[in-house]
């Protein structure tokens, strides 16, 4: 794992203070002193990860894998043909891995993305990946609060001339800006998988899962 920059008392507090602030204007980049909830969320998972990591749903650039995992020991897919991602998989149920390749797998503000039919068979083939022992991390904001944020995200950006990466790629009908917390939980304590914890964070509006591969 890449060595993050401690930021000091000072910083921490004024993103806690401003937090409304950065969840409505400083989504992706680190602005007036600021940290971006995209860079936050990000430093959060980065501390769980172990060993070689897998980030499903990447998005573009392939930011989480290639500035705090490292790209030795990171490789970051997507559905969707983004810029700089390490490969495109269409078909998240059969990925292109050995059994037992992975120590980590990430999935970071994408669970709501996974279409409902094949929820199922992608939290299979994540486990199939994992190594005994490894962790699947998800992310996962509070459903209310994350939905108005996607719907200000898209228009929002869109006033300014841009596209957020939802807007860009396209919602699936069978797609949502969240998954439930009941759904999470069942598919987090379905062996091979059992929950570990779960960490609050960003006024506790944000989540951290954590799920461990225990050997069958």
């Amino acid at each position: 794992m890449k060595e993050l920059r401690r930021y000091g008392p000072g910083r921490k507090f004024f993103d806690t203070l401003f937090f409304p602030i950065r969840a409505l204007f400083i989504p992706e980049d680190n602005r007036f002193g600021l940290t971006s909830l995209r860079e936050e969320r990000f430093r959060q998972v980065a501390v769980h990860c172990r060993g070689r990591v897998l980030d499903v749903g990447c998005g573009k650039n392939n930011l989480f894998v290639k500035n705090y995992i490292g790209m030795e020991n990171g490789v970051g897919i997507d559905v969707f043909p983004y810029e700089g991602i390490d490969l495109l998989v269409e078909d998240m149920c059969n990925l292109p891995f050995t059994d037992e390749e992975f120590d980590t797998v990430c999935l970071i503000a994408i669970g709501g993305h996974i279409p409902k039919s094949k929820r199922v068979d992608e939290f299979k083939e994540f486990a199939r990946v994992l190594k005994p022992g490894g962790r699947l991390i998800m992310t996962e904001g509070e459903p209310v609060t994350q939905t108005l944020n996607h719907i200000w995200r898209h228009y929002s950006m869109k006033l300014v001339g841009r596209q957020s990466m939802d807007s860009e790629r396209g919602m699936d009908e069978e797609e949502e800006y969240c998954m439930p917390f009941s759904e999470i939980m069942a598919y987090l304590n379905t062996p091979p998988f059992e929950f570990e914890k779960r960490i609050r964070f960003m006024w506790k509006l944000n989540n951290i899962y954590v799920a461990v591969k225990r050997a069958v």
